[in-house]
Parts: structure tokens; sequence; C-alpha cells
């Protein structure tokens, strides 16, 4: 009797297992032991709402794509495939910025003529190869063809061109230019990569005249020389230059050069004579002329 007295005494709600297990935790345990084919049956339709939403958000995709997205997708495809390489090029050249020339000026060397302009890029995203000339009025003097990379200024040129009159009024004309995109994949960081490969450092340019050079006495020949190296880490087959002396800023003669085998670390003396009819020059240009986005200039082993 003693015990039953301390049965109705006990709160069942104030123990505390001491393993951590709370009357509560028991209490939702018994439940579903005790409901165990209602729990089950709630977990199935759960279930089964959950993959009602995934099958009909499926379905619904499947079925767009089968009466409205493929077809869109369908003839996509087919004018991408009707798309021809002159009409992505004209695409290309729509987005490229044109070219931009100065005002071409004439050198007289040795009774032939020397033709020079500068040309801009400003496209950062576009290099192009393309074909030059030199007019007086609708008379072509001389042409040539070269490239430009992207957002380069540099100097166009022609050599040693016979005439039969001292032309006066002379322009640039740019054409058939081919545009190409630069490939980001290929050139992440165009800008590191053209410094990477255009490190070459000129030293020690001296432009002596005829008087101090001594090269001929019956004939007055005034005398380049400097020294070019090759910094960078690459070895080319040839490194073309262009060679401008200055006076007061602006261009009094030019020159050419091609350095040959140009491997890296490499020093090379260059030695040039001049005509002694030019002016003296108080600044020197020695501009390496690479196209390095053409592969095939460099030497590999």
């Amino acid at each position: 009797m003693a015990q039953n007295n301390l049965n109705k005494n006990l709160d069942l709600n104030r123990y505390q297992d001491s393993g951590g297990i709370t009357t509560k935790r028991l209490n939702l345990g018994l439940w579903i032991v005790s409901h165990r084919r209602q729990f089950i049956l709630g977990v199935i339709g759960v279930l089964i709402g959950v993959s009602a939403i995934f099958y009909g958000y499926a379905i619904y995709n499947y079925v767009d794509y089968l009466f409205f997205g493929g077809k869109a997708e369908r003839l996509a495809v087919e004018q991408m495939a009707t798309v021809s390489p002159i009409d992505e090029q004209q695409r290309i050249k729509n987005a490229a910025q044109v070219l931009v020339g100065s005002v071409p000026q004439v050198f007289l060397n040795n009774d032939k003529y020397d033709f020079l302009a500068k040309v801009k890029n400003s496209n950062t995203n576009f290099f192009a190869n393309f074909n030059y000339c030199f007019l007086d009025g609708a008379t072509e003097l001389a042409c040539g063809s070269t490239f430009i990379l992207p957002d380069e200024t540099k100097y166009v040129t022609v050599f040693a061109t016979a005439l039969k009159y001292q032309p006066l009024n002379v322009e640039l004309v740019v054409k058939d230019i081919n545009w190409q995109r630069l490939d980001f994949h290929k050139y992440p960081d165009w800008k590191n990569f053209a410094i990477s490969h255009l490190n070459f450092v000129i030293e020690n340019a001296a432009f002596k005249t005829s008087d101090i050079s001594g090269l001929s006495e019956k004939i007055g020949l005034d005398i380049l020389e400097f020294d070019i190296n090759n910094k960078t880490a690459y070895n080319y087959w040839e490194v073309p230059v262009n060679i401008i002396l200055l006076s007061g800023g602006s261009p009094v003669a030019i020159n050419h050069y091609v350095l040959p085998e140009f491997k890296s670390g490499d020093k090379k003396s260059v030695r040039i004579s001049w005509p002694d009819s030019i002016p003296k020059p108080d600044q020197i240009s020695v501009i390496p002329n690479l196209n390095i986005a053409d592969e095939s200039i460099l030497m590999k082993y």
C-alpha cells in the first residue's frame, strides 16, 4: 500500500534520465511506435509530393523544349550554319574601329625616295593585317603590306622607290584590312604578353657624321651604330627593326635592318651607313617590327 502511494506522488515530467534522454523524447518515440503505420504513410506522402513537384517541373521543361525551345534552337543552329566566313569577317570589321593614319613624309636617299607614315590601332581587342599605299593624287607612288597589334601605333614605310619627279602632295591610303579578334583564352593578358615578347633594349646608339667617321674620303657617308639586346625569354628567327632619325622631334631620315636568328640573351651590334646629306639627328629611335601574334616567328627546339 505504501508502495502505491509512493508511485502516485511521483511526477514523471520532472524525471531526468542520467543518460540525457528526456520524457518528451520518450513520449515521441512511444508515439511513433504506437502510430507506426500512420507515420510511414505520412513520410511516403511527403516523398510523393516532393517527387510530383520535380517530375512536374521536368515534364514542363520537356514539353516546352519539344514544342517551343527545340524549334528555336534548331533555327538558331541553322542560322549559324548558314553564316559564311565573309559574314563573320564583316561583323568583326563593323565592330573594330578604323585605323588612323598620319600625314606621310618623304625622304630623298641616293636619288630614291623613302616614305614614312604613322598608323594607330585604337582597338584593344583586335589586330589586323593590311595593305597600304602612298598616293600623289590618283597616282600610286609606293605600296606595302604589314600588320598592326592591338592598341599599337606604328610606322609604315616603303624604301628606295625610284620616281621621275619629286612628289609634293602625298597621302596614305590603308586598304584590304583583315581584322582578327584577340583570343582571350590564348592571350588572357595581352599587355603583359606584348611586353614580355618585345623586350629589346637599345644601347650605345651613336650617329657619326662623315668628317668624324672617316669611312671614306671620296664619298661622304654618315654612320649609325647601336647595340640591341634580346631581353625576352624567346628565340626569334629574325627581328626586323625600323630606324627613325629625328631632329627636334621630327623624322629626318629612315632605314630598316633585319637581325637574323636573334636568341634570348643575345646582344648584337649594328652599323649602318647613310649619305651625309641628312641633317644631324638629336634622337635615334630603333623599333622592333615583330608580329608576336604569329607563332612561326619563334625558333622552337
